[in-house]
């Protein structure tokens, strides 16, 4: 994970200083934003609305499924730079964090009572968030901060913190381990963004196994650990 850090900081500082045609840069990202299309399509509505730019990617981040994997591409094809796109989608894919973290809960009681239809619609969302709640539940803090860190369809920021507010982790621990995964996803997003579609899909897939053996590895030393501490 560490490496990956590095490297996707470095991909992202390359490209935002580097002296090359910003044209140029644009048609070399292009074939990787294909997967963002409803993205793309949401923020043309937003531009012939009248929308500046750099509104458009923040308002993409704070969409649940868009979120900060799509507004980062997007915010390429507007030839934002970079370091101004990731800034903006990492904060705008952090503005519902809180309000999850703190009423989902008692809006779902609250519902629970007023709207059967909107009740339904919660406790389905409660049972798919809790069926990917396990290494977050084991890990807290950490396995939070990796879930959201993994820029994959069905986690981010989003998922986090409804997993958050489902385990009643701590407000500031679960906004930090929020804050730190979306960051980390951001560079993540700008490395995959940066190699082009073809690379990227294999880079995923070589993310996906890592992550499947970083849990495995994260057990192995927790089980270390406590059996250190009970000798």
């Amino acid at each position: 994970m560490f490496w990956v850090f590095v490297w996707a900081s470095v991909s992202v500082a390359l490209f935002a200083f580097s002296p090359s045609d910003a044209k140029a840069q644009v048609q070399g990202v292009g074939k990787s934003i294909k997967a963002s299309s409803f993205g793309l399509k949401f923020a043309n509505f937003l531009r012939g609305s009248g929308w500046p730019d750099e509104a458009v990617v923040f308002a993409l981040a704070t969409l649940p499924v868009i979120e900060l994997r799509g507004a980062i591409p997007v915010g390429y094809w507007l030839q934002i730079k970079p370091v101004v796109v990731t800034a903006l989608s990492v904060l705008g894919n952090m503005v519902p964090v809180p309000f999850l973290i703190l009423y989902l809960k008692p809006l779902a009681t609250f519902l629970a009572g007023t709207n059967k239809s909107a009740s339904r619609f919660l406790d389905l969302l409660f049972e798919k968030a809790k069926r990917k709640a396990g290494p977050i539940e084991e890990f807290q803090w950490l396995g939070l901060m990796l879930f959201v860190a993994v820029p994959f369809p069905g986690t981010g920021a989003w998922t986090g913190a409804i997993i958050a507010s489902i385990l009643d982790i701590p407000f500031w621990s679960a906004v930090s381990a929020n804050f730190c995964g979306v960051v980390l996803a951001g560079l993540l997003v700008n490395m995959l963004v940066n190699i082009g579609l073809k690379y990227a899909v294999v880079a995923c897939i070589l993310m996906f196994i890592a992550s499947g053996f970083m849990w495995s590895v994260l057990r192995f030393l927790k089980k270390r650990l406590n059996s250190s501490s009970s000798c």
